[in-house]
């Protein structure tokens, strides 16, 4: 069984589900949750473009998986009474599928899966109350989602590190990508505590967000883009240049089937 890394301490701040705000900013984070899980389906198309037959064995899993965690999402709203809302444009932003499969093993799986990691584990988890009866079965059903992010995450980073390995060149566009994507989880954290502000969990966003920072950078040096010393400005805007270049190219980029032309050396006929 997978286990869940230690994340950021909220303190014991906690929603009251009775409580009108409290159930708004609930109804929020689910809601981005639901949307998330949704698009997380889209591992299924990643099939066509497996580099092995191990991927292609964990993108099947995923695609069960993360049916099973929008069906559980779907039952938490129901058991706290909540209507699902559309997901705000910067999350539909951030789990848009990339049939470019070098960015798509980091962008979603290491890094974007990271970041939902985060939000179940760090906030779902700690600021649910248990004195509602309702939590108990609700946190079950989290558990079993964290714990099969957690290997989806793990999956990222080794297919990610794989990338880096056969093109060494994507170290500066995968910094640049992350450097970007950090931009624009501080501008909707600030968005979010401007209209949400007053409650403890949420004011203690920017203190999560940092976390959620720090870890991504360590994760990020674990895989092998993110230097052990921050560069210059004037080298993370060039980076953040040929991250923004790749993607715009990776939206024209079509999936290539890789299963067809290598079984056979796969399954172990040929060296």
């Amino acid at each position: 069984m997978t286990e869940l890394p230690e994340g950021y301490d909220f303190k014991g701040a906690v929603f009251d589900l009775e409580t009108p705000k409290d159930r708004q900013i609930l109804c929020f984070v689910l809601s981005q949750a639901l949307y998330g899980e949704a698009t997380g389906v889209y591992c299924g198309k990643s099939l066509f473009g497996a580099y092995s037959l191990e991927a292609a064995r964990f993108y099947t899993r995923q695609a069960r998986q993360e049916l099973g965690h929008l069906q559980m999402f779907a039952d938490i709203f129901r058991a706290l009474e909540l209507q699902p809302q559309k997901a705000h444009w910067i999350i539909r932003l951030l789990s848009s599928h990339n049939n470019y499969y070098p960015l798509k093993v980091l962008m979603e799986h290491a890094i974007g899966e990271g970041m939902v990691l985060d939000i179940f584990k760090d906030v779902l988890l700690q600021t649910l109350p248990d004195a509602d009866p309702r939590v108990l079965e609700i946190k079950k059903k989290l558990l079993v989602i964290c714990r099969e992010e957690a290997e989806h995450v793990a999956w990222g980073e080794k297919e990610s590190k794989f990338m880096l390995k056969r093109r060494p060149w994507l170290e500066t566009p995968y910094y640049g990508l992350v450097q970007m994507q950090l931009i624009a989880v501080r501008w909707l954290a600030k968005r979010i505590k401007r209209k949400l502000g007053g409650h403890p969990v949420v004011d203690q966003l920017p203190d999560f967000i940092h976390h959620v920072e720090q870890r991504i950078l360590a994760q990020g040096k674990a895989i092998g883009f993110v230097p052990d010393t921050q560069p210059n400005l004037a080298k993370r805007l060039t980076a953040i240049l040929w991250g923004l270049l790749l993607y715009l190219r990776s939206q024209f980029s079509r999936s290539e089937s890789k299963i067809d032309k290598i079984y056979r050396k796969e399954l172990g006929f040929e060296k």
